[in-house]
């Protein structure tokens, strides 16, 4: 996960107040990065709606009211007035701006929930709450040992003998040998499972990242020696394989989905296996898919392809397409092109935990949109039932779909 996509998770989970108190420590001292700030603003603009109020807000008349508020007007026309300082005025503008932000953030929300009321949903509130994924998951060490990774604080180095398993303060897993001297012939294994509501980052030995979606589990070794670089993937991942090399050739990254194999040098792509499909799309480099049915040919893929594989079928399907909808997951948002009503709340199903069922035939009940998946439950369901053609019933994590 990169900068910006770690600031778009961080600033999406404070909108939720998902946001843990060192998550907020965190961005109260990032108010001064440019970067962050120009996050905040998008994703703040994100909570907007496709239908237009009849009457928004008066923003102007907001901004207006904030500057003149004695407690900051006075230093803020005297910043104003100097040259010398840019950077404090800098600081304090955004200081300002961000209590902009969030008195029109509350002003909208309220609008928004007095309009979502009208939405004829059926959603019976439970008195439990249902929050969006988190991270969290479970490691499994080779000697059986389970660890729960939620219950570790960042910056935290866990000692397994040869080599060191490191949390950092954003939550990523790592991996560092002691000493890589030592040649051994011995591969020990290691796997993350992430439960339904949850999710993992993951940085393996060679320096390759994944990305673990909700309701997905990983294999992989400690350490890679040989020709090949093998790895064992349930559910679905995203990964940015690095270049490794042995002997002057590079190695191999080979990625096992069920009856499917991946074959990569180094590139970027992600592979979603849940049911009978799996659904490899490229991202950046090249890759090769073969099957254990020998009747199916091998596939090469380029940038933007996307393979669709029934493994019940023994069917392929391969086209190009925007993998924007792929990797919505990964940063922070659900996104559908003419989805089914099932695909969609599959996808809602394993990030909120939550069960569905389907109380109607939904035959051509289609669904083409973005929202965050830091989005409330209730909130979510009056989106998808007003541009999906569907209605909700929730009575308590059971999600009941109706015509």
């Amino acid at each position: 996960m990169n900068q910006i996509e770690y600031y778009n998770q961080l600033i999406r989970k404070y909108f939720a107040n998902l946001a843990s108190e060192e998550e907020q420590e965190q961005m109260r001292g990032l108010m001064n990065d440019p970067t962050f700030l120009q996050a905040w603003e998008k994703i703040w603009k994100e909570q907007s709606y496709p239908i237009q109020p009849k009457e928004y807000p008066d923003l102007q008349r907001m901004l207006g009211d904030i500057l003149s508020d004695p407690r900051i007007g006075k230093s803020t026309s005297s910043e104003l007035a100097t040259t010398e300082r840019p950077f404090i005025f800098f600081r304090k503008w955004w200081q300002i701006a961000a209590l902009f932000l969030a008195t029109c953030g509350a002003a909208l929300w309220g609008y928004d929930t007095y309009r979502t009321n009208d939405v004829n949903t059926n959603v019976l509130v439970s008195a439990r709450p249902i929050v969006p994924g988190t991270d969290k998951a479970v490691i499994i060490l080779e000697n059986g040992q389970q660890i729960d990774l939620s219950l570790i604080k960042g910056d935290t180095v866990i000692d397994q003998g040869e080599y060191l398993i490191t949390k950092d303060s954003k939550g990523q897993i790592s991996y560092s040998l002691k000493d890589v001297s030592v040649q051994t012939n011995k591969v020990a294994y290691n796997t993350i499972i992430t439960p339904k509501g949850g999710e993992y980052n993951l940085e393996m030995a060679d320096g390759s990242l994944v990305q673990l979606n909700a309701g997905s589990k990983i294999k992989y070794p400690v350490r890679f020696i040989g020709g090949t670089r093998s790895v064992d993937l349930e559910g679905e991942a995203y990964f940015e394989i690095a270049k490794m090399e042995s002997g002057g050739k590079r190695v191999p990254f080979v990625v096992t989905s069920g009856t499917q194999t991946l074959e990569v040098l180094g590139t970027h792509f992600n592979i979603k296996n849940f049911g009978d499909h799996i659904v490899t799309t490229l991202i950046e480099g090249k890759v090769k898919l073969s099957f254990a049915d020998v009747a199916l040919k091998e596939q090469v893929l380029v940038p933007n392809d996307q393979v669709v594989f029934n493994a019940s079928r023994a069917t392929i399907k391969k086209e190009q397409v925007d993998p924007f909808y792929s990797l919505a997951w990964k940063n922070g948002n659900f996104a559908f092109d003419n989805a089914s009503i099932q695909s969609v709340m599959d996808e809602v199903a394993r990030w909120y935990d939550v069960e569905v069922k389907y109380e109607d035939q939904l035959e051509g009940q289609h669904f083409s949109g973005t929202i965050s998946r830091y989005e409330n439950i209730d909130k979510l369901l009056k989106t998808i039932s007003f541009a999906g053609g569907v209605h909700f019933e929730r009575k308590g994590r059971r999600i009941h779909v109706l015509k």
